[in-house]
């Protein structure tokens, strides 16, 4: 999903994640993720950023990381390798950086020996800017902040609503609802208030959210028939009493069949309450 925000808003992706200074005539195409002869060396994302003929290019290569790993620094100094073998102009500027979805990554230093690499490390959580973020398509990841405001789910609703293709909306609520917890389902609930169940249904969490609520719903609905039944049927045979609700919900919600067996048998309220 980060890869697909990248994709569809690489300006903004480069200027508020990346710290890239990109202007009105500055051209932004996708670079290679893919190394020629290293075929297992892929980088998540590269951006080659031209500002006009014979002037250098500035290469931004974005790697998405959820957790540390051990030997994720030295992959950055083999992924910042295999562009430099690419872009061989020393005027071409390569620039790495980090996304830490949920915080807690490496300092951007790396040392060892003789050798040093310095990268951007950026802490999703931590490090942006929520206020900043509303206000452009990259609204969903001011619900990872730290310190979101009291509308952000609102707000990043706002912004869904304002995409004017489908594809890049469902990317939106992509990440909103991989925010998890209460905010995903704050934003699954403010998203359907405003009409936008179409673009739920083509989602693939929102799909499985809307499958989830359906079947919590029919369950509800085959527990509320019956609780009906089973508080008929002691009404028929006991009459009214104070707890006659209470008593069908407690014996609706186990083995139906055998509660019921023990009603035509006989049995008495004392022994059904127990």
């Amino acid at each position: 999903m980060f890869k697909k925000l990248l994709e569809a808003h690489p300006r903004e992706a480069l200027q508020q994640l990346c710290g890239a200074r990109v202007d009105g005539g500055t051209v932004v195409v996708d670079g290679p993720t893919e190394q020629p002869r290293q075929r297992s060396l892929q980088l998540d994302k590269v951006f080659v950023v031209r500002r006009g003929e014979g002037v250098p290019a500035d290469i931004y290569h974005v790697e998405v990381q959820v957790k540390r790993t051990e030997d994720f620094q030295e992959r950055m100094v083999s992924y910042w390798a295999s562009l430099a073998l690419r872009y061989r102009r020393a005027e071409h500027r390569i620039h790495q950086v980090v996304l830490w979805p949920l915080g807690g990554g490496y300092p951007g230093r790396f040392r060892r020996d003789r050798a040093q690499l310095d990268y951007r490390s950026v802490n999703v959580p931590d490090d942006l800017e929520p206020g900043v973020l509303l206000a452009g398509p990259l609204a969903p990841l001011a619900l990872w902040s730290q310190k979101p405001p009291v509308d952000v789910v609102e707000r990043v609703v706002d912004r869904i609503a304002a995409i004017p293709t489908l594809e890049e909306q469902l990317v939106l609520v992509e990440l909103g609802m991989l925010a998890g917890g209460s905010l995903a389902a704050q934003v699954l609930e403010a998203l359907r208030r405003r009409g936008m169940n179409n673009v739920l249904e083509q989602s693939e969490v929102g799909r499985e959210i809307l499958a989830k609520g359906r079947e919590q719903g029919r369950q509800e609905g085959r527990q509320k028939e019956r609780v009906d039944i089973m508080r008929s049927l002691l009404r028929a045979k006991y009459g009214e009493f104070d707890d006659l609700d209470e008593l069908a919900w407690r014996l609706a919600g186990r083995d139906s069949d055998s509660v019921i067996a023990r009603i035509v048998a006989g049995a008495t309220l004392e022994e059904l309450r127990a």
